[in-house]
């Protein structure tokens, strides 16, 4: 297919999956990923793990393989990004990718692979292996095993300096976001540890972000709800990484089938706790971003985009669900903003027999603390019908139930719960867009479906 015709959306679904999955594409990408392997390796078989199109600018598909040695056993497991897109510079050099992979080189990060990147200047792609990233240049550091020695030491956490840590990349996306884990001897003969490295683009950001997981984990602790959260174990500002220990326990999404009557207690837990957050001190909203209802709409639009391209139809419906929660949302009662979590879903929520635990605080703001609730209402809607399991509509009263505790709420929570189920809608929509695999066979027919689904909460919202 045209090449164009797949970025501007013309070729329609058919050529986005015929570039992410067609063989003649695969062969591609293998031979060129071949020629970037040192001599003696080969490239297994390719796992695409996550695809994201922008019409008429590019498609990213994110993969891991393995590669097989001489003897056809598997050596390492390589992270690669791939971008095509219109244009390429052509110019290697010029942004310090070249620097960057001696560097990695140096670093004894290159075991198997003998170039970090690759560019194909027709038809216009662009191939890069982890850890390079021009975006996030201590990436190849905080991946170098002697660095992270020497920098645990400088942050004070234990480590047995007779053994390396091992470094395993947990989320390679260049330009935009990376996570590591570290396994770590612990010495003294105490058993080891995993660390969880979250990298930020800048120190402030990292600064920020570790300020805030560290005063939402002390209210949570101080006003033991039956949730806890993650405390982060350190913070290198100089390198931009926060370090979160592992938290054990399995993602409540995993466990939405168990008895109805564990789940319940799970949720009015957690709806309790969501409230005490929303109750917290001022202190909870210091250094915090501000967002609104507005502004996630205009996410939830951009975030849209491809769906304009690929299901006009759908598109259309997406735009009147848009501007008819906007409008709805502009003649309700307001309140002050307060501090939201603003991705609470049940993917950050892990259960253990002693209790839950919160994760992820990077995208706590100051905004309506209604986002919240209808983040969670529409996170149960997703996982529910994704797994086809009745009960959806019991498990948010459960949750609702937690929110609202035994006293009778007063009018401020009642108009909350009012701009909640309005956030319900709109972030269902956000959640279609942005988690159905567009690499999939059945996007189409699910993504047509659950934003029927979101139009008919809203609706059933609006006349209820």
């Amino acid at each position: 297919m045209n090449h164009e015709d797949i970025l501007s959306g013309k070729a329609g679904l058919a050529g986005i999956q015929s570039v992410l999955n067609g063989p003649s594409s695969r062969r591609l990408l293998r031979s060129e990923a071949q020629r970037m392997l040192r001599p003696g390796y080969r490239a297994g078989p390719f796992h695409l793990t996550r695809a994201k199109f922008k019409p008429g600018r590019k498609l990213s598909g994110y993969f891991t393989f393995p590669t097989l040695d001489a003897m056809g056993q598997a050596s390492h497991s390589v992270h690669l990004a791939v971008a095509w897109q219109k244009t390429l510079d052509g110019n290697n050099r010029a942004d310090g990718r070249g620097q960057l992979q001696e560097e990695a080189n140096q670093s004894g990060l290159m075991p198997v692979q003998r170039e970090l990147w690759r560019e194909l200047l027709d038809p216009g792609i662009e191939l890069q292996i982890w850890p390079l990233d021009v975006e996030f240049p201590q990436l190849i550091r905080l991946s170098d095993p002697s660095y992270v020695t020497g920098m645990f030491a400088s942050l004070g956490i234990a480590h047995d300096l007779k053994h390396m840590p091992v470094v395993t990349p947990i989320r390679y996306r260049p330009g935009e976001r990376h996570v590591l884990r570290y396994e770590i001897s612990s010495p003294k003969r105490v058993p080891g540890q995993r660390l969880y490295a979250k990298l930020y683009s800048n120190a402030q950001d990292a600064a920020r972000a570790f300020g805030v997981a560290n005063r939402v984990v002390d209210w949570l602790t101080a006003n033991n709800q039956g949730l806890q959260g993650n405390r982060p174990e350190a913070m290198s500002q100089e390198d931009g990484v926060i370090f979160y220990p592992h938290a054990p326990g399995i993602p409540l999404s995993h466990q939405l089938n168990r008895s109805r009557r564990w789940l319940a207690a799970q949720l009015q837990i957690i709806g309790r706790a969501l409230a005490s957050l929303h109750n917290g001190p001022e202190t909870l909203q210091a250094e915090l971003r501000q967002n609104t209802f507005t502004n996630e709409v205009k996410v939830v639009k951009r975030a849209s985009e491809h769906i304009q391209v690929l299901l006009p139809d759908t598109y259309n419906k997406i735009l009147e669900i848009l501007d008819e929660a906007q409008g709805h949302y502009s003649q309700l009662p307001q309140e002050k903003a307060t501090f939201t979590h603003s991705d609470f879903k049940s993917d950050h929520l892990l259960t253990t027999p002693q209790g839950l635990t919160l994760i992820d605080f990077d995208t706590c703001t100051l905004t309506d603390p209604a986002l919240d609730i209808g983040k969670f209402l529409a996170d149960l809607e997703w996982w529910f019908t994704l797994k086809g399991i009745s009960g959806v509509e019991e498990a948010q009263v459960e949750l609702l139930k937690g929110y609202l505790g035994e006293g009778e709420p007063d009018q401020t929570v009642h108009e909350r719960l009012a701009r909640a189920r309005l956030f319900y809608a709109l972030i269902l929509v956000k959640i279609v867009v942005r988690r159905v695999p567009i690499y999939k066979k059945e996007w189409a027919v699910i993504t047509a479906r659950m934003i029927e689904r979101a139009a008919q909460a809203l609706h059933k919202t609006i006349e209820g």
